[in-house]
């Protein structure tokens, strides 16, 4: 009795762990394009951009997961029908929910995942993510720094470099110091080389160059052969104290408390309470979207009907319903109360939508 639907799973499992292997290596790449500038230009490491990128991984997850399930359920579907197998099933007396029911199981387990990700994996992620940032942006200025161009560490403190020869190695370096503004300073150099201190800070190494100080009456020059600039104390003033958390941030007991604090903004509690709603509605995304699929697929093939047809109808309602989800949450963040309640009806619109289009004819039975 086991061997149908250990059948049905495998194959639905199987497709989609092949679907979300594809989906998820494009987006990644993409995604990873934005952050590509920081490793070939400003010296970013291949650890730290390895680390920044794969941090996004479960925000990815949040749409892809949902996605890959569909494509999953849909392809085995797709593949028993043109193979007449689900002809074969409902001949040999067994019904159509015997291969409905290892889907909605496999959508179950999507939905279990979901909220795992959404509940503890996202916020950690998010949060380390945003962290890493901040530490590249406010203790590695350095690699800030790009080619070619006049980077203005803050407002007393401007540096220029000609080409990186490798992350940390620079071949010739001009540094502008303003901190007093009656005798600005200037630092030439053939090379130089970045190198931080035990407090993550960055410090430069200028070689083979020049001091200039221009005074209000004279201007002197010294000659070295190498010339520890400290610039830590300038990366620092950019901080403004302790970052503040995003919504994505929160945890769910959070998200609530501040949806209900008398002290933000309107808006800002209405994105708290969207992201609360976001987090309880989007894991369910899975079971709508499996029954979709089935809706439209599971049945045996028709004279002059394409599977290709049926394909494409369970496509554009799952990519209705995941817009439409999205629609609804943007407006709610934006504080529309509407929205707000609407998004709790479209699962259910989900299942309805699946059930009509497998009354409209497209399953047999």
């Amino acid at each position: 009795m086991l061997t149908l639907p250990r059948y049905a799973g495998r194959d639905a499992v199987g497709a989609s762990l092949v679907a979300l292997g594809i989906m998820l290596s494009l987006v990644w790449l993409v995604q990873s394009l934005h952050f590509l500038d920081l490793l070939i230009n400003k010296g970013l490491g291949i650890g730290i951009f390895l680390h920044l990128t794969l941090l996004l991984v479960p925000l990815l997850l949040t749409v892809i997961a949902p996605l890959s399930i569909f494509t999953g359920a849909a392809v085995m579907l797709r593949r028993w029908q043109e193979d007449n197998e689900i002809t074969a099933v409902l001949a040999g007396g067994r019904a159509p929910s015997s291969l409905l029911w290892p889907l909605l199981a496999w959508a179950l387990a999507g939905v279990v995942f979901g909220y795992a990700l959404y509940l503890y994996i996202l916020p950690a992620s998010t949060s380390a993510f945003k962290d890493l940032q901040e530490r590249i942006r406010e203790q590695s200025g350095q690699l800030l720094l790009e080619e070619g161009t006049f980077n203005q560490l803050n407002s007393n403190m401007m540096i220029y470099i000609r080409k990186r020869l490798t992350p940390t190695t620079i071949d010739q370096i001009l540094v502008h110091d303003t901190r007093n503004p009656a005798q600005p300073v200037t630092w030439y150099a053939r090379s130089g080389e970045v190198v931080t201190n035990p407090d993550g800070y960055p410090r430069l190494i200028l070689k083979d160059g020049l001091r200039q100080e221009v005074g209000p009456k004279q201007v002197s020059m010294l000659e070295f052969k190498k010339y520890n600039l400290d610039v830590s104390r300038q990366v620092d003033t950019q901080t403004h104290g302790p970052r503040a958390p995003e919504k994505e941030e929160y945890s769910m007991g959070e998200l609530w408390r501040r949806a209900h604090d008398a002290s933000l903004t309107a808006k800002q509690r209405a994105e708290m309470l969207a992201e609360w709603n976001k987090r309880l509605l989007w894991p369910l995304s899975p079971v709508p979207l499996v029954l979709l699929a089935a809706a439209w697929l599971l049945h045996p093939p028709k004279r002059q009907q394409s599977s290709t047809r049926c394909v494409v109808g369970a496509s554009l309602c799952c990519i209705g319903y995941l817009a439409g989800m999205m629609g609804l949450f943007s407006m709610a963040q934006d504080g529309n109360m509407l929205a707000m309640y609407v998004q709790w009806g479209l699962p259910v619109f989900g299942l309805w939508t699946a059930r009509w289009v497998a009354r409209w004819g497209r399953w047999y039975g």
